[in-house]
């Protein structure tokens, strides 16, 4: 399985993940959503381990692969705790919009960190596409964001929480890709969610979020769990791509962000928002942007 059908699938559960944490948040705190879907995460991933046996290869993480995945790990709890405060006052097509236009950031970091990986040594052209599709992308997230007049001040934080969503989003990318360097990559998730795990867990314990799981109804627990395992998923699945040797990283971030497409799908059709004529502009310049890259570094 090629590195692009690997982002493919991981674009698909991707946005199933915010469509059925969007449904569950409805009576869920989101900083206990965190701990408990990092939960999921953790048996999903031990389960890979244990049938690949990947823990054979634990002796072979050095100091880099600990620090870069703890770092991650950081950056994807703060990441989740800002994305789920802004979905459960925002609507999902805005704040998965937000969130994708880390892309943009991640570009530019992987363009720092992996130059010849991503830019194909240098390719004049190649740097060309990727500022365009940053530029399409960063046009589109704008279209997108549309205030309505009867929106309250108070739903407006989720603007906040989104772009803070979309920063820590985007440095998980690059200290995914640094971390997973000569190790397998469902190891990677596990020691990564880990941390996630222990980060929001820490949140909780402090802020005595525990003490609303008696709010939580059947719905949010059974969608909770779902969004947890297609998280897992999503995961190993990008890891597995960019641990690929020579893949064009960018690409492979690229191509996951067309979830936001099945996301906003899913989100007129299962939630019933409602999507204007500039948001569907929006819509459509944040996909060419990916498409151009996706497209030029197959």
């Amino acid at each position: 399985m090629n590195w692009f059908l690997l982002a493919l699938l991981a674009a698909v559960f991707t946005s199933l993940t915010s469509i059925f944490a969007k449904i569950g948040l409805k009576s869920v705190n989101s900083n206990f959503a965190t701990a408990y879907k990092t939960v999921i995460v953790i048996f999903f991933s031990i389960i890979i381990c244990l049938i690949r046996g990947s823990f054979a290869f634990i002796s072979q993480l050095n100091i880099y692969n600990y620090l870069f995945l703890f770092l991650s790990g950081i950056a994807t709890g703060l990441s989740w705790i800002f994305y789920y405060k802004a979905l459960k006052i925002g609507d999902v097509n805005k704040v998965a919009s937000i969130d994708k236009c880390s892309f943009i950031l991640t570009s530019i970091l992987f363009l720092i960190f992996f130059f010849d990986d991503t830019t194909r040594g240098g390719n004049a052209l190649t740097i060309i596409m990727l500022i365009l599709s940053m530029i399409l992308m960063g046009l589109g997230t704008i279209l997108m964001i549309t205030k309505k007049k009867s929106e309250e001040v108070e739903n407006k934080k989720y603007l906040v929480f989104a772009v803070f969503s979309a920063i820590f989003a985007s440095l998980v990318s690059l200290f995914v890709k640094i971390g997973l360097k000569n190790i397998e990559s469902d190891l990677g998730t596990l020691f990564r969610t880990i941390v996630v795990f222990i980060f929001a867990s820490t949140i909780v314990l402090i802020k005595k979020d525990y003490k609303e799981i008696s709010k939580i109804d059947r719905n949010g627990w059974i969608f909770l769990t779902i969004s947890g395992v297609a998280t897992g998923a999503a995961w190993l699945l990008e890891y597995e791509a960019l641990n690929i040797p020579n893949v064009n990283p960018v690409a492979v971030n690229s191509i996951i962000k067309l979830s936001i497409i099945l996301t906003i799908m899913f989100s007129l059709i299962f939630l019933k928002e409602k999507i204007s004529k500039k948001n569907i502009l929006g819509l459509i310049l944040l996909t060419a942007g990916v498409l151009l890259i996706s497209i030029f570094s197959l």
